[in-house]
């Protein structure tokens, strides 16, 4: 058995088992969704970047591994893993995107920025994912290849597109959070924000490095029979985990409110203009507390500061709304106390 049948192999079953792995995961978050009534943007890419990997490493291993392809079979088969493995990873940067834009607090500028970035990124994943791609036959096998004389592999154009667009969105949110906490002289996130930071920095590395080896691979700089399943595999197990590591339990109940029942919560990058221009943060009273609510129309989570405004009988002094977390250890209960002037 050659290389690329071994690494293949071990695609696949890192894949699979990763995929038994998060059964009660999913599950729980598509609970979730059948229990509020609507399908969240984030659940529908999961699924997307789920299924269509498991279509595409089934079908790419149906390809290599097949002994009785012809001519008028493959030519209707060998789109189908390159294709799906597109979908999944234009399914994920959707993540990204969402993530990211929740994590600056709804940013007019960071939306429109990703927003820009993936309507000429896709183009560009597309083009290296078709173009004179035609079909191949080997001892019965089938898969797309690129057969053009003096053509390189241009699966080289998706990977570098998509490693682009991941290091941007990572770039972009582990800024705004470690600015925002640095501008109240203190790394303070709270455990589930640095959890988010966390899984962010890691999916991007993670498949920064499978997405690079591939590029060096097709560009036959290395020569270690690495395919495109493997990649693919790392994408699909660390999308997953970027989602399912990261959902709130309890979100049925949000966890900012004050005594009137009205939400105060003030997103970090999210000025009095509704989140236009450049980020701006409110100033941090040493009084108040910091918590995690879930952006209930994206399904992902932004940094919020629970407070409220000052009363017109005294206009220097703030009640400071303290709830604790049940999930977070660093959350205290304390009583209302001056806050600083914002």
């Amino acid at each position: 058995m050659d290389r690329t049948s071994i690494f293949r192999i071990i695609s696949f079953t890192l894949a699979g088992a990763d995929v038994f792995q998060t059964i009660p995961g999913t599950y729980k978050l598509y609970k979730k969704q059948w229990k509020a009534g609507y399908i969240s943007p984030v659940c529908f890419l999961y699924a997307t970047v789920r299924y269509m990997s498991i279509i595409s490493l089934v079908t790419n291993g149906i390809g290599f591994f097949g002994t009785d392809f012809t001519d008028a079979s493959c030519k209707r088969f060998y789109m189908v893993p390159n294709v799906t493995a597109m979908l999944a990873g234009m399914a994920v940067q959707g993540i990204l995107f969402i993530r990211t834009w929740a994590i600056t607090g709804r940013s007019v500028w960071v939306l429109r920025f990703l927003a820009v970035f993936l309507i000429l990124d896709f183009p560009v994943q597309i083009f290296g994912i078709v173009y004179h791609r035609s079909p191949h036959i080997t001892n019965g096998n089938c898969k797309g290849k690129v057969v053009v004389p003096g053509d390189p592999d241009w699966n080289i154009v998706y990977y570098i597109a998509h490693v682009i667009f991941d290091w941007a969105a990572c770039f972009i949110a582990s800024f705004w959070l470690v600015w925002g906490s640095r501008l109240h002289n203190r790394f303070n996130l709270s455990k589930f924000m640095r959890k988010v930071l966390r899984h962010g920095i890691l999916y991007t590395v993670a498949v920064s490095f499978a997405n690079l080896w591939v590029v060096l691979e097709f560009a036959n700089l290395i020569r270690t029979g690495v395919g495109a399943t493997l990649p693919l595999a790392i994408i699909m197990i660390s999308a997953q985990h970027l989602v399912l590591g990261t959902q709130r339990p309890n979100s049925d109940h949000p966890s900012t409110s004050d005594s009137t029942g009205r939400d105060r919560s003030r997103s970090l990058g999210q000025s009095g203009a509704r989140g236009r221009g450049f980020p701006s943060f409110a100033h941090r009273s040493s009084h108040s507390h910091v918590t995690d609510v879930e952006l209930q129309s994206t399904g992902v989570f932004v940094f919020t500061e629970t407070y409220t405004q000052p009363t017109d009988r005294d206009p220097t002094k703030s009640a400071v709304n303290f709830e604790a977390d049940s999930r977070d250890d660093d959350s205290v209960t304390r009583k209302p106390a001056p806050a600083r002037t914002f």
